[in-house]
């Protein structure tokens, strides 16, 4: 199954080495502070896991779900769900021959039947999508992929079939519909992508379309899985992100691609509405009104160790901070989201060699810091883990250990 990684892989992660690296924490002040809840025990003896955790609540607690991958000479592949006290739940396992640094992709939590328990489903090196119970691990159903899954599967009510529907992203470019029950609705076959896919409105008909980054295009698909559109970005895309970025009804899709551009493709006619482009290995997640100036941003980040603010209509830049200046392979992408209950987003950016960062979104000052000398592949997941109405940081490291921040304001 090796034959189907593809290229797009090999560039964002190029080495993955073996070895574990303890951690070192390090926290600054400087307006806000950063707080370690905790450390996960679910290290292993590699620094490459890339896959994003997750959240749900269940019952009257909330779950964490992380991805734990290795290469299977050095431990065990798992699907680790555990409470927010870190003491382990359930977990799903694979066999070994599967096991590998990509063998888990990203999970989503759901509740896909609408019965009111939900579910998570992870696609798997395995070539399957699996789901399972949130609150017990038992399998529901597991369906075969074109391809190794890696990005987080989708639950929506995207086809004319009842009930909602589970959307798939494999590496080797399929795209699979399965119905609630695990029918297979559709099926194609596009590029290899690691990008997300998004279940929007949008072009503003009323019917919503799936948008997802493969090889050198960003494609819009119909419900029933013809292609809207298709859109020439002019690299190979890894992130992908989605917003309103004018004053049309129509979404945007801004992608970006391992060659350092960032494209904004507009969602009612498939056209490319502004290209900027950066140092290399560009990525992008974050997009809102972090400002609070009426107008969305676009935050992106390339090899340069930067971090950039653009207008998310026409791609201008608003600041930029360098995030660091050591000789890193790539950038993770920052998340937006209201980490203190205030009501006004913060910005959360990560680096590789292991830092996360607290960002003024206004100005792209850094308000704290919190690191571990581990490396970090993926961006921060935001998620409200206590129920307070704000939002914590969970941070997944390069040895497989899920980090826990939370943050407030001086």
């Amino acid at each position: 199954m090796e034959r189907r990684t593809t290229l797009a892989v090999a560039l964002v992660f190029f080495v993955l080495a073996a070895g574990v690296v303890l951690g070192v924490v390090s926290v600054s002040g400087g307006g806000g502070t950063l707080t370690e809840q905790w450390v996960s025990d679910t290290a292993r003896d590699t620094l490459g896991n890339h896959h994003a955790p997750t959240a749900g609540r269940t019952g009257n607690r909330t779950l964490v779900v992380a991805p734990v991958n290795a290469p299977r000479t050095v431990g065990n592949c798992a699907l680790v769900t555990f409470t927010t006290n870190t003491t382990e739940v359930w977990r799903a396992t694979m066999p070994e021959e599967a096991c590998n640094i990509h063998a888990f992709g990203d999970p989503t939590v759901a509740d896909l039947d609408r019965d009111g328990d939900r579910e998570v489903a992870v696609a798997t090196t395995e070539e399957l999508v699996h789901v399972y119970d949130l609150q017990t691990g038992d399998a529901v159903f597991s369906r075969e992929l074109p391809g190794w899954g890696y990005a987080a599967p989708v639950v929506t009510d995207f086809t004319p079939a009842p009930g909602r529907e589970l959307l798939v992203a494999d590496l080797s470019g399929g795209v699979v519909a399965f119905a609630d029950d695990g029918t297979r609705l559709w099926s194609r076959n596009l590029s290899g992508t690691v990008a997300p896919i998004f279940v929007e409105d949008f072009d503003a008909s009323g019917d919503a379309e799936l948008a997802v980054g493969e090889g050198k295009n960003v494609t819009f698909l119909e419900s029933d899985g013809s292609t809207a559109y298709q859109t020439a970005v002019g690299g190979s895309v890894t992130w992908t992100t989605e917003g309103q970025a004018d004053d049309d009804p129509a979404l945007e899709v801004v992608a970006a691609t391992t060659n350092g551009r960032v494209v904004a493709v507009d969602g009612r006619s498939g056209d490319v509405q502004w290209v900027e482009r950066y140092n290399t290995m560009a990525a992008v997640y974050a997009f809102g009104d972090g400002d609070r100036d009426g107008q969305a941003e676009v935050y992106a980040v390339a090899q340069d160790g930067k971090l950039r603010a653009l207008d998310a209509s026409d791609g201008t830049e608003k600041w930029t901070t360098t995030l660091t200046t050591e000789d890193v392979q790539m950038m993770p992408p920052p998340a937006l989201g209201d980490l203190d209950g205030d009501g006004v987003p913060e910005l959360v950016a990560v680096t590789q060699d292991g830092v996360v960062s607290v960002v003024d979104p206004k100005s792209g000052a850094v308000v704290d810091s919190y690191e571990r000398d581990v490396p970090i592949w993926m961006r921060p997941t935001l998620a409200d883990l206590d129920g307070d109405g704000s939002k914590e940081i969970l941070v997944v490291y390069g040895d497989a250990r899920v980090v826990a921040l939370s943050y407030s304001e001086k």
